[in-house]
């Protein structure tokens, strides 16, 4: 989909997994662990360094919170986020 802000560039960062945050909730909680489990080993190892980040970094705290109740606990969010890293500039960008 192309990216909707003016001024962003559409596409991801490089390595980048996605996961969006309304797919760890269930009516506003999270999921159950089992579930969430699930989600997030098709992503990342606990052992791994998870950095979660969205659109404007709030959001992707959601999915931090999700991440520690499980017992990950190497992990990072990019509170710039999409907004910084799409912005133009010498970032790098898959798409």
């Amino acid at each position: 989909a192309p990216e909707p802000r003016p001024g962003v560039r559409g596409g991801h960062m490089p390595s980048a997994r996605n996961l969006p945050f309304p797919d760890v909730l269930e009516e506003g909680r999270l999921r159950p662990p089992e579930e969430l489990r699930s989600l997030f080993l098709e992503r990342a190892t606990p052992e791994q360094q998870v950095i979660t980040s969205c659109g404007s970094g709030i959001t992707a705290c959601v999915l931090t919170l999700a991440a520690w109740e499980l017992g990950y606990r190497n992990l990072s969010v990019y509170d710039g986020s999409w907004a910084e890293w799409g912005a133009p500039s010498h970032l790098p960008v898959v798409s």
